[in-house]
């Protein structure tokens, strides 16, 4: 009778793992399809032959994880590491978990954990470098990332994280060179060549910038960074109508910003189109203060001769920015550029008036004037209200 019993016991224990091993090897298969619930339903029929299973309660977290119930995932993996602390699968796992829940620290302290144990896993290494990238340890970033590229040196993620991380702290030369490095690996990813066009624009490079947002609008021709980028290069070429055309696509492909309005409204203006540009400066006003746009409205009042105007978009820029000089220079040299000498002088003494408790900021104007060759002559207070 005994010998029937354990007979019977081994071949429900030998039935039980062959469904066990059935039942997890279909879960995984659905975790690979990203079929979440119903990988789910599987390893929880199988938990209920073996409760404490690691490799169950593993696949449990993965598709848990999947499924974004990020607490329940992290129970599972917890309970393989209660059972075995130096489990690969749940140390992974539950860092990649505590990533997803922002719980960056604690991500770290159990990728680094399974790291010391397998040190040459390029993806655990470049997430590492990515947490504390995250938390600003750039340093630790960078020697992460250097890590993983000594297994791999065409490692896409490692050469991108260097590249946004020397981005990120304006190391532009460095930036460009990891950039290129993806690029030759992936040449049609757009936001790497619109990225490298601001890049080489940035650092004077006009040709190379062009050359870069040019192949980004061979792949997508209404890419907006590209068209916008592009600009930039034309109106460097002072091809302001060819500036103009692609910065008024951009707005017909998005709302714009002031940033847009300000450089489109400076690009009518410099093609003597006046009109356009003051509407245009207007339409960025309408959204909020912007100084630059205000500037560039004063200027526009300054070539037409409207000083009236001038010295009220100069009151208003004053209202919210500090003078040193500068905002003054920009406003007067239009001013005398378009032959408008005396309102110049005017100008100068009117803004003298307006900083009379400001002595600094008057020997500043001061020196502007006597660089633009002004008097004080005129007649008449601008800022009296």
């Amino acid at each position: 009778m005994k010998t029937n019993t354990q007979n019977h016991n081994s071949m429900v224990r030998s039935s039980n793992y062959m469904k066990i091993l059935e039942l997890s090897k279909r879960g995984h298969q659905l975790l690979k399809e990203k079929s979440y619930l119903e990988a789910c339903a599987l390893f929880d029929e199988a938990r209920k032959l073996e409760p404490t299973n690691p490799y169950i309660l593993v696949g449990i977290g993965d598709a848990q994880r999947g499924l974004k119930n990020f607490s329940k995932a992290a129970q599972s993996y917890q309970r393989v590491l209660d059972q075995d602390p130096d489990n690969l699968f749940a140390l992974r796992g539950l860092g990649d978990t505590r990533r997803d829940q922002n719980l960056l620290d604690e991500a770290l302290r159990l990728w680094t954990r399974y790291i010391q144990c397998r040190p040459r896993d390029i993806f655990v290494l470049t997430r590492i470098a990515d947490g504390y990238k995250n938390i600003g340890k750039l340093q630790l970033a960078e020697e992460y990332y250097h890590r993983a590229l000594y297994i791999n040196k065409e490692d896409s993620h490692a050469l991108m994280g260097l590249a946004d991380l020397y981005h990120k702290i304006g190391q532009d030369e460095l930036a460009i060179q990891y950039y290129e490095q993806v690029l030759q690996k992936s040449p049609e990813m757009i936001n790497i060549l619109t990225t490298l066009g601001n890049l080489h624009r940035r650092r004077g490079d006009y040709e190379k910038a062009r050359e870069h947002f040019k192949k980004a609008l061979d792949l997508e021709s209404d890419n907006t960074y590209a068209l916008y980028g592009l600009g930039h290069y034309y109106r460097w070429q002072r091809d302001y109508p060819m500036a103009i055309s692609l910065w008024e696509r951009v707005l017909e492909l998005s709302q714009g910003n002031a940033d847009l309005f300000t450089r489109l409204g400076d690009a009518y203006r410099n093609d003597g189109n006046l009109i356009a540009a003051e509407s245009t400066y207007r339409k960025s006003l309408d959204n909020g203060y912007d100084k630059f746009s205000l500037l560039g409205l004063a200027k526009v009042h300054a070539i037409r001769g409207e000083l009236n105007e001038v010295v009220s978009c100069y009151r208003q820029l004053m209202a919210n920015q500090h003078e040193n000089g500068w905002f003054f220079g920009e406003i007067a040299s239009q001013l005398i550029e378009h032959r408008q000498q005396s309102d110049a002088a005017t100008f100068y003494r009117a803004a003298c008036e307006l900083h009379q408790d400001n002595q600094e900021v008057c020997r500043e104007l001061a020196k502007q004037a006597e660089e633009l060759g002004l008097t004080s002559s005129g007649t008449g207070s601008l800022f009296k209200s």
